[in-house]
């Protein structure tokens, strides 16, 4: 149930927290998974799931993770989030996942912030039109082990999603910070305990702090756009995973089934 208030923080500060979003067997049973991977290198595949990095320095990304099991299914339309992506995407379209994948970060790793509501493109970056939600990018992020001081955390600058000029501190055209996130002044770390999620405009000035403790940052990325946007990387579902998903997820992931010519 979202709140007048709910609305008015979401609106004004342009993210939201939902404690223990995922169950505790939930993640151990992820956790697990990844644990059991071989030594991975970059743009290796591990059956349907591709491994990616956007520059190194912020870590492996397991893309496309919902081809790893049914585990990772249950993550498209689960319930403890997706009634609020629906509501804030806009009462006119569907959700549709555009990315989803687990980020995997060793220590000294992080992305810079980048985004705000500064950038000129196709997303109405402020999240109200006329009187309706309409934000065309949503991320979700829940963390599979706990991210607390040191560890990493998702770092946002509230309210910069509806800001006209770019963080002084993000390079000349407004982009990606070369330094951590944590480096930026009016960031704050949002830390949070495994299976908390993190929803947030995807137009609010974010990144990551540098992880400075041991161990790994393991970092679910979902997101969500209007159903008549194009997957960020092209990948299309494989037969397997369709023959899978009930009606519903598969809306989600493929909302307009592909015209192909018979073979």
């Amino acid at each position: 149930m979202i709140t007048p208030l709910d609305e008015y923080r979401f609106d004004l500060h342009g993210y939201t927290v939902i404690p223990g979003a995922l169950d505790p067997d939930h993640i151990r049973a992820m956790n697990a998974w990844i644990d059991a991977l071989p030594p991975l290198a970059m743009s290796q595949w591990v059956g349907n799931v591709y491994v990616h990095t956007y520059g190194g320095i912020d870590g492996m990304n397991l893309q496309d993770i919902i081809e790893g099991g049914e585990i990772f299914e249950r993550l498209i339309d689960h319930p403890a989030w997706i009634e609020q992506v629906r509501h804030y995407l806009g009462p006119s379209t569907r959700p549709y996942i555009n990315e989803i994948f687990i980020n995997v970060r060793g220590p000294s790793g992080y992305i810079g912030v980048h985004s705000g509501g500064h950038n000129i493109d196709y997303h109405q970056r402020s999240g109200r039109k006329n009187g309706q939600w309409v934000c065309t990018l949503l991320s979700l992020l829940v963390p599979l082990n706990d991210v607390g001081p040191g560890d990493g955390a998702t770092v946002v600058i509230p309210s910069s999603h509806k800001s006209d000029f770019p963080h002084p501190q993000q390079d000349k055209r407004g982009g990606i910070s070369a330094d951590s996130g944590e480096k930026l002044e009016g960031a704050v770390e949002i830390h949070l305990k495994a299976g908390d999620a993190l929803l947030f405009n995807d137009a609010l000035c974010h990144g990551s702090a540098q992880r400075i403790n041991p161990g790994q940052r393991r970092m679910i990325t979902i997101r969500y756009v209007p159903a008549a946007f194009a997957h960020r990387f092209g990948y299309e579902p494989s037969p397997e995973l369709i023959a899978r998903l009930t009606p519903e997820r598969l809306a989600i992931i493929q909302p307009i089934k592909p015209q192909r010519r018979p073979r």
